[in-house]
């Protein structure tokens, strides 16, 4: 069956999802949850959501899935334990850390891999089940065609994004709103810099997408296993309407597509990603939208007023010197004997029909009418009241079974940590020196220079080039539309002498593992704890960029028994994207992921008139922030890490670059720390 996840934030949408007919619902805690302003909920109100939850056969989710720093373990294994005592289905989760607490102290509590774990290839679902999650929810920004191919090639279970908010990046590598306005996205406190007014030309808003809408080509999906929702931030009204028509949908019945897009939209909805045409994907929320909003508002009410009856019910009566009733339903059967004794009939005896009727008047409760059926002997009376008693009787044994059969029941363990290992024994060693290169120009320059090791992205990389030992190759980041393709290309240059690769997400290291590669991580993997970084030790990783999301001293701190880096000099990152602001649709493919053609690097303009580089190459497009990270008079800084990566992407001449570090001065200008003193929330 497919289930239907609905978004809450808080009590009034719990009841909105569950009384229009959702299956499965997804909550925040009041920490670690990526939507940290949503209302949230505390212990005993996801306790009591779980009971409301069980008692229907609805199943409920814990999203606890934004990155964790050392200090918050603790904290966030309080949280875990709390999840697991309310009895919480599962837990959704980001952080590599963070399903390494939850596993231990809680094996049995199910596991689902995030969006913001960017997996959104066959080699991500394989690597997430090699782990053991449970689930995962793949990418918004996928073709129909390439979630297909993913559940044709995996056996997990996926869950997809069936309608709301898009974020223009792929989830989990957005950097923007904690690079420009200090709250990340990867900590549950994204400012939607994006909706802000960029521009190219004369287009506006041009990375500010509508929202997306599925919901009329679930019944082509039936192998995926959930529909979510987005829109925990969003109104009951919201959260009802969008359950309404995705049961409608699957059901085969039409939907109120206008009132759906009436109630919530920016300039309308989209499914450009689904199909594939990308073009006319842009939006912002206008006065018109908000105007419709409130007019849809009117009515709404009316689909969640009443309890949804999802759970059949079958139940036979006999009456004669006594009341018997036996009910049962998939969750199990009960007999129910009525403290009423029959009584001779004064007038007109009761008959079977009068009381199969009192008995199919569930209504306002979570059962359905299934077969009913009665034997009553002849000349008896049998009050109303008294039937009417015995059916809230059924139905009050049965929601117990319900309950009961539903409600999880956990071993739950406390979660004990040492960090033996340190990588200061790597970090007091001297200071190394790593490039990231762009094209064939700087990797030729980087060859002459005193670099430990050169990150290449393998477009560039050709058989005949000397010191492989020196490079490490990078896979393109966006896989799951050359998968295929990649691994041909990464068999050929291993077979060349390449044996270094990046992972830039844990599918990517799956895939690396399986071809033979050492495997060397990146900054995506967006590694900001201990844990995370023993995790990625225990996989086989050589060494680790770390997020550069946290400050330098908590980043120091890290303790794991393998090298940790920090990007240290470069344009910063601000997204990743499927979608191109230039060309207002698909990149335009002028370079592939794989080296051929010339990338496009244009700019687009923000409120002040800052330029941000646009890098539109193969199937994705990177942003990048307009100031120069520079932190080569940082030494201090940076002799705390084992190796400081020098980050290149229109420099003509390296050496420059890397001889103001080695002297330890800095350029003279406009540049940034990035969030090495600052920090973001």
């Amino acid at each position: 069956m497919n289930e239907v996840l609905a978004p809450c934030k808080g009590a009034e949408s719990l009841s909105a999802a569950l009384n229009s007919g959702a299956d499965a619902v997804y909550v925040g805690m009041k920490n670690f949850s990526a939507r940290k302003n949503a209302e949230n909920f505390s212990y005993e109100e996801l306790k009591a959501a779980c009971t409301e939850c069980h008692k229907r056969g609805v199943k409920l989710y814990v999203t606890l899935n934004t990155l964790i720093y050392d200090s918050e373990i603790d904290e966030f294994a309080n949280s875990v334990k709390t999840a697991a005592e309310c009895g919480a289905d599962g837990l959704i989760l980001q952080d590599l850390g963070a399903a390494v607490i939850a596993e231990k102290i809680c094996p049995e509590l199910p596991r689902h891999a995030s969006t913001q774990m960017s997996l959104n290839s066959v080699s991500g679902v394989l690597a997430a089940e090699e782990f053991g999650y449970q689930r995962v929810v793949i990418g918004r920004e996928l073709s129909e065609k390439e979630i297909r191919e993913i559940k044709e090639k995996t056996s997990l279970p996926l869950e997809i994004f069936v309608h709301g908010a898009l974020c223009v990046c792929i989830s989990g590598q957005c950097y923007m709103s904690s690079i420009i306005g200090g709250r990340s996205g990867n900590r549950g406190l994204c400012a939607q810099p994006c909706r802000l007014d960029f521009t190219y030309g004369e287009r506006h808003n041009v990375i500010s997408l509508k929202d997306s809408s599925i919901i009329e080509h679930l019944p082509e999906l039936p192998e995926i296993s959930s529909f979510k929702i987005e829109g925990r931030m969003k109104r009951p009204e919201y959260v009802a309407c969008a359950v309404d028509a995705c049961r409608k949908s699957l059901d085969g019945e039409n939907y109120d597509k206008k009132r759906l897009m009436e109630i919530f939209s920016r300039d309308g909805l989209t499914d450009g990603y689904y199909t594939g045409n990308m073009n006319n994907m842009q939006g912002i929320r206008r006065k018109e939208d908000v105007e419709n909003s409130a007019k849809a508002l009117n009515g709404i009410k009316e689909l969640y007023k009443a309890e949804f009856s999802s759970i059949p019910v079958d139940i036979s009566v006999e009456i004669s010197d006594k009341i018997i009733a036996r009910a049962s339903c998939s969750y199990g059967e009960i007999t129910v004997e009525s403290e009423v004794t029959p009584e001779p009939a004064k007038g007109a005896a009761l008959d079977e029909k009068s009381v199969e009727e009192r008995m199919k008047k569930l209504g306002g409760t979570q059962f359905k009418q299934g077969k009913i059926t009665s034997c009553v002997g002849k000349g008896i009376y049998v009050s109303a009241a008294a039937l009417n008693a015995l059916r809230r009787e059924i139905v009050r044994r049965l929601e117990e079974i319900v309950l009961e059969k539903n409600t999880p029941k956990y071993n739950i363990h406390s979660f004990e940590y040492s960090f033996a290992k340190s990588n200061k024994t790597f970090s007091s060693e001297k200071l190394k020196f790593r490039a990231e290169i762009s094209d064939k120009n700087q990797l030729e320059q980087a060859l002459k220079l005193d670099f430990d090791l050169i990150y290449a992205p393998m477009g560039v990389l050709s058989e005949n080039i000397a010191q492989k030992d020196k490079i490490v190759l990078i896979p393109p980041f966006v896989l799951s539309d050359c998968e295929e393709k990649t691994e041909k290309r990464l068999e050929e240059l291993k077979k060349a002498g390449y044996t270094k690769a990046l992972a830039h997400t844990i599918g990517h290291a799956f895939l690396l593992k399986k071809h033979g590669f050492s495997i060397y991580g990146g900054f995506r993997m967006n590694i900001l704890n201990s844990i995370s970084a023993q995790f990625c030790e225990n996989y086989g990783f050589e060494d680790i960029v770390l997020s550069f999301e946290g400050t330098a001293s908590v980043l120091s701190e890290i303790k794991c028994g393998i090298p940790c880096g920090i990007i240290a000099y470069g344009k910063l990152p601000l997204m990743i994207t499927r979608r191109c602001p230039i060309a207002d649709g698909a990149p335009c493919g002028r370079k592939s992921p794989f080296g051929e053609g010339n990338p496009c690097k244009e700019v687009i303009f923000d409120r002040k008139g800052s330029k941000i580089s646009v890098h539109c190459g193969g199937n994705s497009v990177e942003l990048l922030n307009p100031d120069m990270l520079i932190m080569s008079d940082k030494r201090e800084v940076l002799e705390k890490f084992s190796f400081a990566v020098l980050k290149f992407t229109d420099e003509t001449e390296i050496a420059p670059v890397l001889e103001m570090y080695k002297k330890g001065k800095k350029i003279e200008g406009k540049l940034t720390r990035g969030l090495y003193f600052r920090g973001a929330d």
